[in-house]
């Protein structure tokens, strides 16, 4: 009778076991990771951790005027993309020159502020020449010049479920 009251603790105890692990690997909230996807290559070219209120920015150069511009993102509380600022050195084809927001002149850059468009993702097609660096918190976290020229890119935020999970 104890041996098998004793089998029967065991059991449960790795049945309780297994049920943890996988709750931990593949259910438990893990975070949030901002991706960058080729969609020509159906395959993951950036993966880091995000959160709300993080700061991304975006450097480019205009193909036409050869200016540069910088766009400057906020992580919403509901993992969108706001678009706060842009920094463009002039005005030119393609650069909005209307926006009805506060507008200013800085260091050679028209500051155009306080935009609020928010974005759920990010689709790029991207230039080994145009598109330069991609920042989050002030570093670093791509150089599209790396990437293949006319790159189909999208970029989003993905909320992980489970630590050994992809997704």
């Amino acid at each position: 009778m104890r041996k098998r009251k004793f089998i029967w603790l065991g059991t449960g105890a790795l049945l309780a076991a297994a049920a943890g692990f996988f709750w931990w690997a593949f259910l438990a909230p893990a975070g949030t990771v901002f991706r960058l996807y080729d969609r020509g290559r159906d395959e993951v070219v950036l993966s880091v951790p995000i959160e709300a209120g993080d700061k991304l920015s975006l450097e480019i150069e205009h193909s036409f005027e050869h200016i540069p511009w910088y766009e400057y993102y906020t992580v919403t509380e509901d993992f969108q993309f706001n678009l706060d600022a842009i920094a463009v050195a002039g005005y030119g084809a393609g650069i909005p020159a209307e926006m009805d927001v506060p507008t200013r002149i800085e260091d050679g850059l028209v500051w155009m502020e306080e935009i609020n468009s928010v974005f759920p993702r990010f689709s790029w097609i991207t230039s080994d020449k145009y598109m330069k660096s991609f920042t989050l918190n002030g570093q670093e976290i791509i150089d599209f010049r790396s990437l293949p020229d006319a790159s189909r890119i999208r970029g989003e935020i993905i909320k992980r479920r489970g630590y050994l999970s992809d997704v």
